[in-house]
């Protein structure tokens, strides 16, 4: 949806890697016994749901058990801080997502350093923010939010999921690029924070596109702008945060990839780096991840690396900026 063929690309140029990963790993013998997959978030999330589809295929390509293990709290940091800790042995994985980049900053001590206490091995899914407004809201389009905003500094309002959710650190990403004056209103869950802005109580939100689609089908929200790089083929009338607001490269997604603890040899995290590159090349896997409502975007270790010590250095300095720390 939001992915170019640079996925189908990736995964089928690892081919070759497999042939000679699989042989190197087979005379190694991993593996040999079950595999322990760590969750950062609580059973029926959309990251549960990612890592039980992966961990279905990998198991099925790995012949051997791939057991999913739900560790949540704290945005993520319990999962991920057990799972930094675990042995380096390729028996422990972790399907994390943006939050891990971003939790341990919340804290004066840090538990875990995203970009040195884990091998990244791959990026399997992105899931963008969706900036909505009621249907009776004075604006149409998030130019047009930023023109009100500054027209009326203070009096627009906007609907979180939390201190340092995606939904918070997206508008704080935005207001800082525009400038704008406006108040953040903490909800409990998604539910309630949809339910204010679809009856005017709020301003504006930025939920997963997920919770957004259905509503802007049924005609009760308009979709100001897109976190994704590119439009969406399911709403392509609404623009992105980019288009909108002039800065080149200003996303807001959430993506989705597995981890391994520091240490992990290279042979064992190149073995899952190839599979699953297969796994997700194939119709069902992909079929089944896009109706998490996330999409298939393939990056190997070196990009999704990159990435992370990217979005670790850019909320770390966010979170500071904003006074977030615990």
């Amino acid at each position: 949806m939001y992915a170019s063929l640079r996925s189908r690309a990736l995964a089928a140029a690892t081919v070759g890697l497999a042939l000679l990963c699989n042989t190197a790993i087979a005379q190694a013998g991993y593996p040999d016994r079950p595999i322990r997959l760590i969750v950062t978030f609580g059973p029926g999330s959309g990251a549960d749901t990612i890592a039980r589809i992966i961990g279905e295929k990998l198991s099925q390509q790995l012949n051997v058990a791939v057991t999913v293990e739900n560790r949540e709290g704290a945005g993520g940091a319990i999962g991920a801080t057990v799972a930094a800790r675990a042995p380096a042995d390729g028996y422990t994985l972790m399907l994390g997502a943006t939050t891990m980049a971003v939790s341990p900053w919340l804290q004066a001590k840090p538990p875990y350093d995203p970009a040195k206490d884990f091998v990244p091995i791959v990026k399997v899914a992105e899931l963008p923010l969706m900036l909505v407004a009621a249907e009776s809201a004075p604006y149409k389009s998030l130019k047009e939010l930023v023109a009100y905003a500054r027209a009326n500094p203070g009096k627009l309002t906007y609907a979180t999921s939390g201190k340092a959710s995606p939904s918070h650190l997206g508008v704080e990403m935005i207001r800082q690029a525009t400038k704008i004056d406006v108040r953040d209103v903490p909800y409990k869950n998604v539910g309630q924070a949809m339910t204010d802005t679809l009856s005017g109580q709020v301003s504006f939100y930025f939920p997963a596109v997920t919770a957004a689609l259905p509503q802007l089908g049924a005609g009760k929200l308009r979709g100001l702008a897109l976190g994704a790089v590119q439009r969406s083929t399911q709403a392509p009338e609404v623009p992105t945060v980019a288009e909108e607001t002039g800065v080149k490269g200003l996303e807001v997604i959430t993506w989705y990839g597995l981890f391994a603890p520091a240490g992990t040899p290279k042979e064992i995290t190149d073995r899952i780096y190839v599979e699953s590159a297969r796994l997700v090349a194939t119709e069902d896997a992909r079929n089944r991840l896009r109706k998490t409502g996330a999409d298939v975007a393939l990056a190997g270790p070196q990009e999704f690396a990159a990435t992370v010590r990217t979005d670790s250095a850019k909320y770390s300095k966010l979170i500071n900026d904003l006074g977030l720390k615990e």
